[in-house]
């Protein structure tokens, strides 16, 4: 019996499943269902990619920065020359635009030529550009910096989409997902985990694979596998619109640290701009507040690296929660449990290395004894038409009598969108995820102009009042009601 063969019962048996549905669980998931194997994904939230996967650079690394020898180095690398095809294929914006690392001083410059010859070495196009050519390819940088690194291999991704295609091309080739089922116990027999229990579910798989984000070591400990700590690192941004978005070509930023990458100024694959993040290690891995204070530091570091920064278009501040762990990118069958394969500590690369991950993670599932062979049949490419805001073509889009509404303005979201955000295989529960798929509500007026419209639509699928829908977790709704007679 296999996952898709079982209805109306708590007794799930699958191949293997995957605890975690972010951008690294669901790239896992999407590369598994190539296989002839059952597949089956829990997650806490009520969406993919609704944790750390929702507030993160959007960039597609290169890996310029990374020891070419390492794992997170090798599988970075990988995913670089993937992200044309893959992007097409999964109908989500991308565009290699490129990054250079400004040298503020003489420290800075030779750590730069340093960084540039273990770019080469990794086979990451890198070098060094000072005065006229510096000014050449980063016309927005600040001129009194007289030198960086420029790969041109960097890459900015709608990284809030990623996942949730990843997730829909997996689901159309079979894999089941199961939202707000957190893993919450487990039973093994010596070294094989043979139950993990959800609240609806009791899920009998062949293979574990533990790609909880900022909750693996807790979900390690409930396996009763590896002991360690994933903690909380928190990074506050700022949203610029796109009226700015025309001056920032390519990401800016300093030279790396150990620790992080710095601010950049990042142009976001769809046309906006984001200044950020900090590196602040906190203890609540749910703290995803911002303080003015930080802000405005954020601002200003930023305009060290480009002065003309105009804070008016500015048009929300955000944070997002980043996991660390010592020993940090752990990728790796577990000691304890044959059957178990542990993915924590990714750091902020889990955009960046998600296809390379994915395929790494499917070696030690094979390594480990699940059968390699591929479907005969497999759906490589979803059939979306394109959302307006990337064709541009109207004519297109009025052939859908509900194309020829636009819902959101700013985002230029069309009804039709919408319903088939709410209508497709791992549609939309609640306002954010209609967001996360349309972008509806997220541009500059945040939604003040769309969200009647949204959430009206939205009641049609969902099947609650307009004050009932969830604006993200199932518990925060809109909050607005009837008023009270007096």
């Amino acid at each position: 019996m296999t996952a898709r063969d079982v209805v109306d019962t708590d007794v799930i048996e699958t191949d293997v499943l995957v605890i975690g549905a972010g951008v690294v669980g669901t790239a896992i998931a999407l590369r598994l269902s190539r296989l002839s194997a059952s597949v089956a994904v829990i997650e806490r939230r009520h969406d993919v990619g609704d944790s750390t996967s929702k507030s993160n650079s959007g960039m597609t690394a290169s890996g310029w920065t990374l020891p070419p020898d390492s794992l997170e180095g090798r599988l970075v690398i990988a995913s670089s020359p993937r992200w044309e095809d893959l992007s097409a294929r999964l109908g989500v914006e991308f565009r290699r635009c490129g990054v250079v690392a400004l040298c503020r001083d003489e420290q800075d410059l030779s750590q730069a030529e340093r960084l540039a010859d273990n770019a080469q070495r990794g086979g990451v196009e890198a070098r060094l550009v000072e005065g006229s050519e510096l000014a050449a390819v980063a016309p927005h940088a600040n001129p009194a910096l007289k030198a960086g690194v420029y790969v041109p291999g960097e890459g900015v991704i709608d990284s809030v989409r990623l996942p949730v295609a990843y997730a829909k091309l997996a689901a159309l080739n079979g894999v089941r997902f199961f939202l707000e089922e957190p893993a919450t116990g487990a039973d093994s027999d010596g070294r094989m985990i043979t139950e993990v229990q959800t609240p609806r579910h009791r899920f009998r798989p062949r293979f574990v694979v533990n790609s909880a984000g900022l909750g693996a070591d807790q979900v390690s400990r409930l396996l009763g596998t590896e002991d360690f700590t994933v903690g909380p690192r928190r990074g506050q941004w700022l949203l610029l619109d796109r009226d700015f978005g025309a001056r920032v070509p390519l990401v800016l930023t300093g030279m790396p640290n150990e620790r992080t990458h710095g601010v950049m100024v990042i142009p976001t694959a769809h046309g906006s701009v984001m200044l950020g993040p900090t590196a602040e290690d906190i203890d609540d891995k749910e703290d995803r507040g911002t303080d003015s204070d930080t802000i405005a530091a954020v601002l200003a570091e930023c305009r060290t690296l480009m002065p003309d920064i105009d804070e008016r278009y500015v048009i929300k501040t955000f944070a997002g929660v980043r996991s660390h762990s010592v020993p940090t990118y752990r990728i790796e069958r577990s000691a304890l449990a044959d059957n178990l394969v542990t993915v924590a500590g990714i750091r902020s690369t889990g955009v960046s290395g998600s296809p390379g991950i994915a395929d790494y993670v499917t070696e030690l599932l094979i390594e480990a004894g699940l059968p390699a062979k591929e479907k005969a049949r497999f759906i490589d490419r979803l059939a979306d038409p394109p959302p307006l805001r990337m064709s541009r073509d109207c004519a297109a889009s009025a052939q859908d009598p509900l194309g020829r509404t636009v819902v959101c303005t700013c985002e230029k979201v069309t009804a039709a969108e919408i319903h088939r955000a709410l209508a497709e295989p791992m549609a939309a529960r609640s306002i954010t995820g209609i967001a996360r798929r349309t972008h509806a509500t997220w541009g500059r007026c945040q939604g003040s102009a769309c969200l009647s419209g949204v959430t009206f639509i939205a009641s049609l699928y969902l099947g609650k009042q307009a004050w009932e829908l969830p604006v993200g977790e199932p518990s925060a709704t809109l909050g607005v009601a009837p008023a009270r007679r007096v």
